[in-house]
Formats: C-alpha cells, sequence, structure tokens
C-alpha cells in the first residue's frame, strides 16, 4: 500500500529481531505524546513490558520499520500504535490501524491520555467514538471504541 509520499507500506507480524527498533520509536514516541511527563521516566525496556502479551504488527517502508501498532487480541484491545516521528502524516498509522481492525474483526477499543490532542484527533477522523473510561485510571484516559462489519 503507498504511503502519502508514493513509497510503498509493508505490514507484516513483527519477530524478535524487530523489537529494537520498535522500543526505539516506542521511547521518543512517548517522550513526544507524554510531554508534560518528565523524558526520564520513560526507557527503551518499557516497549517489551507493554507489548509482553500483545501480536504487534510492523510498518516498513524500504525495509526499515517505522511503526507499529499492538493489540491484544483476545481483549479486542489496541495497546499502542506508535509512528516513527520522521514519517509522520503519511498514511502508516492509518495503514497499522486498518491492519489492527482487520485482525480484529469486529468491535474493537482503545485507550489515550486526555492530554494527547493530537492522538484524540487522530482516532476521531478515523471513526472512532469516545466513551466513558474505567474511573480507577490513574491518569485521565480517553477509551475509544469502534465497531465494524465483520
Amino acid at each position: 500500500m503507498p504511503a502519502g509520499d508514493g513509497f510503498p507500506i509493508a505490514i507484516r507480524r513483527a519477530g524478535a529481531a524487530d523489537a529494537p527498533r520498535c522500543a526505539e520509536i516506542f521511547l521518543h514516541g512517548r517522550r513526544t505524546a507524554f510531554s508534560w511527563h518528565p523524558a526520564d521516566r520513560f526507557g527503551l525496556d518499557d516497549y517489551y513490558d507493554c507489548v509482553r502479551e500483545d501480536a504487534v504488527l510492523v510498518a516498513e517502508v524500504n525495509g526499515l520499520v517505522v511503526g507499529f501498532v499492538s493489540i491484544d487480541e483476545s481483549e479486542r484491545f489496541i495497546h499502542n500504535l506508535f509512528i516513527d516521528g520522521a514519517w509522520h502524516k503519511r498514511g502508516i498509522g492509518s495503514a497499522l490501524l486498518r491492519e489492527a481492525l482487520g485482525l480484529l474483526r469486529g468491535s474493537a477499543q482503545l485507550a489515550c491520555a486526555a492530554r494527547n490532542a493530537a492522538a484524540r484527533a487522530f482516532y476521531e477522523r478515523k471513526g472512532w467514538t469516545p466513551v466513558p473510561p474505567p474511573s480507577d485510571q490513574p491518569e485521565p484516559l480517553v477509551l475509544y471504541r469502534m465497531s465494524q462489519a465483520g
């Protein structure tokens, strides 16, 4: 599938060799997305903890991993969607989100920080509907739901 600048995007299941690149994307993405937290709150090892039980799909452009999505298929929940900052606004997040929804076949949920306006705008443009989040969250979150014909 072509990216916004004409480069083809290949999406595939992540392998062990992809983990260091995904961890790097995750670290930089979280530091940007959660700018209200000190940068040293996040580390490379966080990636491994956050995707331990998830299926991970990566997006590649010309053999370079430029983003990933992690999915808990049993809970029908998208946990993480991060794109290398140099590759934002090129259709990669949209492609990964479409592929994740295809795997989940039907309804899915995800959550993002209430303060992450860019992510919220992205999901709402893609048709995700905000729903009341669980009340026991340590940081205010917006829970989103998507229903699609399976």
